[in-house]
């Protein structure tokens, strides 16, 4: 297989970081994923450490893809909510292509999951405008007006009635605050309205881990908005990260 139509993904995760080698036409692995513990609120180095432990065994002509829990501008990391605060400010990409010897880009973790659903999921071929929301830890999102990436949108956010909507609605509230599917459903569908209202979107596909629990929830939500599960599941990260790598570069 020609290398130019491969790369490898990096997803950066709450608890783990897990890569693989993407054909970058199917989306598909290419060679089995890797993972190991990610180091959130560890140095700098030791997360730099923690991605070139995934990426190591990989072909070395292969450039590389990491979907990175932040706001990411040129590289360069703008916000951590969920990971070590040195971060902000950090050439994330121009690190980590010094570290691994690689042509490395950064993106956002929900825009790279996003990708993977436009490219090779649920969102594959829809026009106007979708929104692919991450429910895990927080509540990512990205968001795609025919195809094309509006990168960084953190909508999760976004105040819905006074509070944050991940602290309303995220995969983590559900499960700190024991709410039943019929308690947390009525939470993501306060939220799921909110987005309709503002945003008016032609779809919303939802991921994360929490989707393999969809028939507990999703017909119990109220939105306007059609609604989807993703289909990459857990992977969404990596392929999108690796996708990343063969699109324009996101602001």
């Amino acid at each position: 297989m020609n290398q130019s139509s491969q790369a490898i993904g990096v997803d950066v995760g709450g608890s783990s970081i897990k890569s693989a080698v993407v054909d970058l036409r199917s989306g598909e692995f290419a060679v089995a994923r890797r993972s190991v513990t990610t180091p959130a609120q560890g140095p700098i180095d030791a997360m730099l450490d923690a991605i070139s432990d995934v990426v190591s065994d990989f072909d070395r002509r292969l450039n590389v893809g990491i979907a990175f829990p932040s706001v990411i501008r040129a590289g360069i990391v703008e916000t951590a909510a969920n990971i070590n605060k040195a971060w902000i400010g950090q050439p994330l990409a121009a690190l980590a292509h010094k570290r691994l010897d690689r042509e490395v880009i950064a993106i956002n973790d929900a825009d790279a999951a996003g990708l993977a659903e436009i490219k090779c999921g649920a969102a594959r071929d829809v026009k106007g405008l979708v929104l692919v929301l991450t429910l895990g830890t927080g509540i990512g999102s990205a968001l795609f007006l025919d195809g094309h990436l509006i990168g960084n949108s953190e909508l999760g956010h976004l105040q819905v009635d006074g509070q944050e909507a991940e602290q309303r609605a995220s995969g983590r509230v559900r499960v700190e605050k024991n709410l039943s599917w019929d308690q947390w459903a009525a939470q993501l569908s306060r939220v799921l309205q909110e987005y309709q209202a503002l945003l008016w979107p032609d779809l919303i596909v939802l991921c994360g881990g929490i989707t393999d629990d969809a028939p507990q929830f999703l017909d119990k939500l109220v939105c306007r908005a059609p609604l989807r599960i993703g289909k990459l599941r857990a992977d969404a990260g990596i392929v999108g990260a690796a996708l990343a790598t063969a699109s324009t570069r996101p602001r």
